[in-house]
């Protein structure tokens, strides 16, 4: 009698024990752990239906890996972008949460749209810590910032396993390595001493030339010397500068920003920058640039046109095809560039 007992207590603690195991097995099955790009551990459902976006690359790159219908609430920034609102309309349905740049986020929005993670930037690590001890919703974080390609491109690695679209990612992430490859490999073989020097100027949805971009690696790639790094003391990737600066500098190339809301003849007109080389030569271009951050398709879109206007002799491509190539690659749709040409004004080359 007490051998059965012992037996059928035996039998209750196995029963027990195998039913704790199975749920936490199950309890593991709907969830995965993360480490995001800037190193930090989260643990987020194992499947994710309902995202908030407060950086725009990490928009883009949803968008791109074809899980925009999933973006429940966004950035007031990525709304902004006139390059996603062609590429992916549906955006402008998506809810406004305000943004932590502005200060106008909503902490009570995000909450509300019950997201089953939300994604920033790295340089928001700190409000994405906060987020999570507040609101008990996971933060994943993209990149710091991107001075090489596999910078970028770690991005792609996080957010395609998040978003269970890994073989997507790595397929964009291979088409993105040799494309960027591919212009360096030219770019490499040209001497240094005939690498012309230039400025990009203009800053989207603004008519003031005077603002600059410092930061080197794409002109870099496609073989240009950008003259205004010399004013990178770190921080922001562009600075205000006078004219009389951009005169010493004086460069052969005038870059402008192609959502800036300045056109070439208004720099090839305006009598305070006649002076300069470029001006004089007419070599002054509207190019592609994204609106903020970095945009996928102008990751590569952009060395490619600085690229063939810095080097036509040696970049043999023809820029019109391969560009529409890439943004159909990235966004799925054909025949963007004419569209984005007209409207933004972009440099026939």
């Amino acid at each position: 009698m007490i051998a059965l007992k012992h037996t059928a207590i035996f039998i209750a603690i196995a029963l027990l024990f195998s039913i704790l195991i199975s749920g936490s097995a199950a309890m593991d099955a709907r969830s995965i752990n993360i480490t995001d790009c800037i190193g930090r551990n989260t643990t987020v459902p194992a499947e994710i239906n309902r995202v908030i976006s407060l950086n725009a690359d990490a928009t883009r790159i949803v968008v791109s890996l074809g899980a925009g219908d999933r973006i429940v609430g966004v950035d007031s920034y990525s709304l902004r972008c006139p390059i996603l609102n062609k590429t992916y309309p549906r955006l402008k349905e998506v809810k406004d949460v305000g943004s932590h740049i502005s200060g106008t986020l909503s902490m009570e929005s995000l909450a509300s749209l019950k997201p089953d993670v939300i994604l920033l930037s790295g340089s928001s690590k700190d409000l994405a810590d906060k987020i999570q001890a507040e609101l008990g919703i996971p933060c994943v974080c993209t990149y710091f910032n991107v001075s090489k390609v596999d910078d970028f491109l770690s991005a792609y690695e996080v957010l395609g396993e998040l978003m269970g679209k890994k073989e997507r990612s790595r397929d964009i992430q291979s088409f993105i390595r040799n494309k960027i490859n591919g212009i360096i490999n030219v770019s490499s073989a040209i001497p240094k001493d005939q690498y012309p020097r230039v400025i990009t100027i203009g800053q989207p949805l603004s008519n003031d030339p005077f603002k600059i971009v410092t930061v080197s690696s794409v002109i870099d790639w496609a073989g240009g010397i950008n003259a205004g790094a010399d004013s990178y003391k770190g921080g922001s990737p562009s600075k205000v500068v006078a004219i009389e600066q951009i005169a010493k500098w004086d460069p052969d190339m005038i870059f402008i920003n192609g959502l800036a809301l300045i056109d070439v003849d208004t720099i090839l007109n305006d009598p305070n920058w006649k002076q300069l080389r470029a001006v004089k030569e007419g070599k002054v271009y509207k190019i592609y640039s994204a609106m903020v951050g970095y945009d996928p398709a102008i990751f590569m879109v952009q060395p490619m046109n600085l690229a063939k206007i810095m080097h036509p002799d040696r970049y043999t491509f023809d820029f019109q095809e391969e560009a529409d190539k890439v943004f159909e690659k990235i966004y799925g749709i054909s025949k963007l560039h004419p569209i984005f040409e007209a409207e933004f004004g972009i440099s026939n080359v």
